[in-house]
Formats: C-alpha cells, structure tokens, sequence
C-alpha cells in the first residue's frame, strides 16, 4: 500500500499551517490552477501577493553606504578625502543612510520572479503576470540568490506582510535546478521528497493543534530517561513531536510520513515496531514527571493508504491510538479528522 499524489491545494495547505500563515487559507482560488503543478500553484499564489505588497507600497529600509559624491550628505570623511583630493573635483568621501527599496527582501521576491521567467515548468500564462509585477522592482539590484540571503531576513512588525511571499520564495529556492549552459529552471518534485514531507505533516499537524484545539498547549516536548547510573547526562534526550495538554488529559503524539504506512512481515502488514517502541517509550519516562503523565495518552500519526487506521491499544496502562489521515480528501474533512483524533482531549 503506497500513498497516492496529494492534491496540489491539500500540499498548499499544509504548508501555511508549516509557515504559521493559517489566515490565508481559503483566500486565493487556488482551485483554478490546472494540473496537479505545485510550482504553478506556488508561482500564481506568490504573484498575487506580490501584488498587493505593490500596492501597499514595496518595503524600504535605511541602508548604509560609503561613497565619494558631489552633494555632501551624512557624515565627511576627511582622511579619505583629502587622501583621493576629493576637494579640488568637488566631492566629499561620505557616510550616510539612504532609504531604499534595493535591499535583501524585495532581492529575494524580484529573483524569484526572474527564476519563474526561466522555469520550464510554469506556463506562459502565468510568466505574463509575473512580468507584470517584475517591472516595479527596477529600482532593486538584480542578484543570484544564495542560501545565505535567507538567513538575513528577519520579519517584525513594519514588514510581516511580506511573511507569505518570502516563505514561498524559500521553497521556491530550495527546490529548483538550474541549468547552467541555458539558464532554465526547472524544479524537484517536492512531495516525493520524503525527508521534507516528514517535517512539513509534523509541522503541518502541530501548528493546526495550536490553532484549532482551544484551552490546550500544544508543544513539542524534551522527556528524560527515567534511569539511574553513570553520567546519565550522556542518554541522548527524547523529544516528543507533539505533546497536547489541558487541565486532566496529556497526549503525546508522533507523526509518520511513510510512504508504507505499515511495514509488511511474511506478506502480513504489521505497525512499525519502532515507532510503536518510541511512543512507549515516551510514555513510560515521561511517568516520572507525575501527575496526569502517569496515564498520558499515545497516539501514532500516519497518512492514510487504502483504509482507515483508527486502533486502540491498551499497553501496561497507557492507551495508544494508531491513526491515519486522508491526505487526499477534501479540506474540511482533513480538518474534521484531524479534531476527531484528539476527541480523548
């Protein structure tokens, strides 16, 4: 049993839960982009915030510089000045700040949209609207993202509207190829990557608990080993996923993305014994902090596959549910699910 292609808006969905920008959801008619093209998605999404930043007006920030120029301004430099014999051809080595748009957010956005130009895996239809609003980044310098340049923005309240496109500029970024003799982009099917769907369904599942599960602190959670003997700080620290709390109920919750969801043994499908040991394990130690830990609850997270897994186990006084989700279906019944899992709450 294998996962099948999750719908394009279902993926889009998940990761606004993944980039805390749940407010968005059901604000674009995504449904109109044809094909399940993630990328196209993605490109139609960011255009038409990048709209909106426009018409807001683009973002500005003051911007050292050091330059020698003929209209004095900010701070003189003497040394230099002197030095070059500034004076005499009328300029002046300065510092000042200068209030600009060419600065590393509006770089980002204007080189994401020159890599949709150059996409192979985009239409044509939507390069004519990206080129649209590419024209009113003239001003900003055309550069080659790096990784680098996303590890210096930084988004606080003057510029948190540009939060959306950013984060799809990000994954944008990470998941394209470019072909250096021709320069044309083209990008990796970023839902059969494996590695990145397993962090965007433990983010996705974590950020809808904290949004939709009222009264409850959801968190990820460092457990102890409940052990005794020699330099017990070299036991590696177990890290839950997901821990829900309330007043009298706390759930510990591990989310699998397998393409699998369960492992096969003498053609018998089987829960993965691994994950069910981690869940125990969990529970177990996290006994010694007391109190409502000492019958917390369990629950194993999966994707769903050809049928519904919803079983419940009763082992050595902890109650583990293993589940799936259908991340095929519609978007109300995902979040449905999602609540229903948690009904122990």
């Amino acid at each position: 049993m294998k996962i099948k292609d999750i719908p394009i808006q279902n993926i889009y969905y998940m990761l606004l839960y993944t980039w805390d920008s749940v407010q968005y959801i059901g604000t674009e008619k995504i449904n109109k982009v044809e094909g399940n093209n993630l990328y196209e998605l993605l490109a139609s999404v960011l255009i038409k915030d990048i709209s909106k930043l426009v018409k807001k007006g683009i973002y500005k920030e003051y911007k050292f510089n050091y330059e020698e120029t003929p209209s004095l301004k900010g701070k003189i430099n003497f040394d230099d000045s002197l030095k070059r014999s500034s004076f005499i051809k009328g300029r002046a080595c300065c510092y000042f700040d200068e209030f600009t748009e060419d600065i590393i957010y509006n770089k980002i956005l204007k080189a994401t949209l020159y890599n949709i130009l150059k996409s192979t895996n985009i239409s044509n239809i939507i390069k004519y609207d990206a080129m649209k609003v590419y024209k009113y980044f003239s001003n900003v310098t055309t550069s080659k993202l790096t990784k680098k340049d996303f590890y210096f923005i930084d988004t606080h309240k003057n510029n948190v509207h540009y939060k959306l496109s950013l984060d799809i500029c990000r994954l944008i970024y990470e998941n394209m190829m470019i072909d250096e003799s021709s320069g044309k982009v083209t990008f990796k099917d970023f839902c059969k990557d494996e590695k990145k769907m397993v962090y965007v369904f433990e983010r996705f599942v974590r950020n809808f608990y904290k949004t939709h599960l009222k009264g409850c602190s959801v968190t990820r959670e460092n457990i102890r080993w409940d052990a005794a003997g020699d330099e017990i700080d070299l036991l590696p620290i177990m890290q839950t996923d997901i821990t829900i709390k309330n007043k009298n109920t706390i759930v510990i919750m591990d989310t699998k993305f397998y393409r699998n969801t369960l492992a096969t043994n003498m053609n018998r499908e089987k829960i993965y014994s691994s994950n069910l040991y981690q869940i125990f394990s969990y529970l177990k130690n996290a006994e010694a902090k007391g109190g409502a830990y000492l019958n917390s609850i369990g629950i194993l997270l999966y994707p769903q596959v050809d049928r519904i897994l919803d079983n419940i186990y009763d082992i050595q006084g902890h109650k583990i549910k293993v589940c799936s989700i259908n991340l095929n279906t519609d978007w109300k019944e995902i979040h449905k699910r999602l609540i229903d899992i948690c009904n122990c709450i």
